[in-house]
C-alpha cells in the first residue's frame, strides 16, 4: 500500500528524497531503492519517529493486518510552518517537488504492479 502524504516540500534529506514509515517493517523500501539507484532519487528511514507518523496514517489499519503499508512524505515537521495550518496553501508548495516524488514513487513501484517483485508479508504491527 503506498500513501502519499505531504510531499510538497523537500525532505531533510535534500531534493529527490523521501522518508518511508515503517521503513524496516517490509522489503518494500528496498525494492523501492533497488529501482531507482540510476535516477538519483533515495528513499530514508521517516526522521521524526517521536511523531507516531505511521499510526496517524492511512496506511496503519492495512499494516496491522499483515499488509506491506508505508507512507511516503518529505514533510519537515521541526521546520515547516504551513504543516496541519489553514495557511497550508498552494502557493506554498514546491510543485517540481511533488511530481518528482511521485515519478520516483512510480518508478519504484512498477516491478511490484507487474509482478517482478513481491514485498512479503509483514507480522501483523500492535501499538
Amino acid at each position: 500500500m503506498f500513501n502519499y502524504e505531504t510531499i510538497g516540500n523537500y525532505a531533510k534529506f535534500g531534493p529527490n528524497s523521501l522518508y518511508e514509515t515503517s521503513y524496516h517493517h517490509s522489503e518494500l523500501p528496498k525494492i523501492m531503492q533497488r529501482k531507482e539507484e540510476k535516477s538519483g532519487f533515495s528513499f530514508h528511514p521517516d526522521p521524526y519517529p517521536n511523531q507516531n507518523l505511521f499510526y496517524r496514517s492511512d496506511n496503519a489499519s492495512l499494516a496491522s493486518l499483515g499488509v506491506p503499508a508505508h507512507t511516503f512524505a518529505t514533510v519537515q515537521i521541526d521546520n515547516d510552518s504551513y504543516y496541519h495550518t489553514v495557511a497550508d496553501e498552494v502557493e506554498t508548495l514546491d510543485i517540481q517537488n511533488i511530481v518528482s516524488s511521485i515519478q520516483a514513487i512510480a518508478l519504484g513501484a512498477k516491478s511490484i504492479v507487474t509482478g517482478k517483485d513481491t514485498p512479503s508479508r509483514i507480522p501483523k504491527l500492535e501499538r
